[in-house]
């Protein structure tokens, strides 16, 4: 039998008959997750004239106490309650005439977040602080842009204004073709307690018209405005007092005590402090983490800066208090603190101790060797085992010498307190 003989070249009418088509630019570069969706049916053209950015973040009326009174108080709850997402204020927007862009550009006029504490927000406030308000340059062309702007205003700006536009002309039949931007261009100007973050340029325009806890000069507050007040009274008295009263012995030492001097501080009880004749630690200052967090925290030591300094005003604890059940490891950092460690919520480069449960030891030097059998939770224990190693490999890449870090079990801290 006879085989038919076959070319292994192929011939250019077969190689263009395989050949996969090319995705053109647009099929490869468009990202269906921040496109803008459709206006759907319009209600009206209250927001007509009007440009703005809604950013990615947690939307949800819950978040804002004041905000949901406020709904509440002026009719547009219903609506409010509603928002799930950033596209449902991207909807309502478009549904009143506005127009919504991915980009902050010169013709945006408002720029809207969820929450203060979403990633997104959180850095345009960094970058409207760090950037040169005299500079020219295009590198701070979009935090001068947000400086002019005022800031990032709450979503629920936008509700408020459009359900007071509405309301003032349910009489007038043409209501319904007018614009805030056309026949009341005042209402569109944000109040104190609008913003997520103010430029300082927003808080000196809003001082001609409203005292510093963001009630109006010339009006009657309303019973949610002067709640808001009282709370802003509160905490401007504790920005005036500082976070003094709240810092431990400890860091009163390390601040404002001279290195030779920090030994009147050590006590028969304070073991883990290095400074005094009954310390059992000599040299560096025992900065504990415990094992309370569904993350790590924050990794750099000069990051956590004065967190760290008070890390039970963290707002993590509150985060971990809601989370997760305390037991033994939270129950002895009343035993770490009174020894004389500084208690921090991150574990970051300067940790020295990490508190938590281990399985057959009470204290065991870290070691990147170690298996995860060692922690009693093992998903705990990788969580902390991942971030162990990479603080190792900053300092490997620094350059640094090499940073023990003791792992410790609640029964180590009671056998320290309870030795002679």
């Amino acid at each position: 039998q006879s085989q038919q003989q076959t070319s292994r070249f192929l011939t250019a009418k077969q190689l263009q008959m395989i050949a996969k088509p090319k995705k053109s630019r647009k099929q490869t570069t468009e990202v269906k997750q921040f496109h803008i969706p459709d206006a759907g049916a319009p209600l009206s053209k209250v927001l007509e004239g009007f440009r703005f950015s809604v950013q990615p973040g947690n939307y949800s009326l819950q978040h804002d106490a004041f905000a949901a009174a406020e709904a509440e108080e002026n009719g547009w709850a219903t609506e409010a309650n509603d928002v799930k997402d950033r596209l449902d204020v991207i909807r309502f927007i478009q549904s009143h005439g506005g127009v919504c862009e991915l980009t902050v550009h010169q013709g945006t006029d408002f720029l809207l977040g969820g929450k203060a504490t979403d990633a997104k927000v959180s850095n345009l406030r960094i970058l409207m602080a760090n950037a040169d308000p005299n500079s020219t340059t295009k590198k701070y062309a979009e935090a001068r842009r947000l400086i002019e702007m005022g800031g990032v205003l709450k979503w629920t700006f936008v509700y408020s204004i459009v359900s007071k536009f509405l309301k003032h002309l349910e009489s007038d039949a043409s209501g319904y073709e007018k614009s805030i931007k056309a026949d009341w261009p005042s209402l569109a100007n944000p109040r104190q307690s609008d913003f997520l973050v103010m430029s300082g340029n927003a808080k000196t325009a809003l001082d001609e018209t409203e005292d510093k806890y963001g009630l109006r000069i010339n009006e009657i507050a309303s019973a949610v405005d002067f709640a808001r007040a009282l709370e802003e009274v509160g905490r401007l008295k504790l920005m005036k007092k500082g976070s003094s009263a709240s810092l431990s012995w400890q860091i009163h030492a390390m601040t404002n005590v001279a290195k030779s001097e920090r030994w009147i501080f050590g006590g028969k009880v304070q073991k883990l402090w290095p400074y005094g004749e009954h310390a059992t630690e000599n040299g560096s200052v025992c900065i504990l983490y415990p094992d309370l967090f569904a993350d790590p925290g924050l990794e750099d030591e000069a990051g956590v800066g004065n967190e760290v300094l008070s890390g039970g005003e963290s707002p993590r604890w509150k985060n971990m208090m809601g989370r997760r059940t305390m037991g033994n490891v939270a129950a002895v950092l009343p035993l770490a603190k009174a020894l004389g460690a500084i208690v921090t919520p991150h574990l970051h480069s300067g940790v020295t101790h990490v508190l938590c449960a281990l399985k057959r030891h009470k204290m065991l030097k870290w070691s990147s060797m170690h298996p995860l059998t060692i922690f009693s939770d093992k998903e705990s224990g990788s969580r902390l085992h991942e971030r162990l190693i990479s603080l190792e490999e900053s300092f490997a890449l620094d350059g640094a010498s090499e940073k023990s870090v003791l792992l410790i079990s609640p029964d180590w801290l009671e056998e320290v307190w309870n030795s002679d």
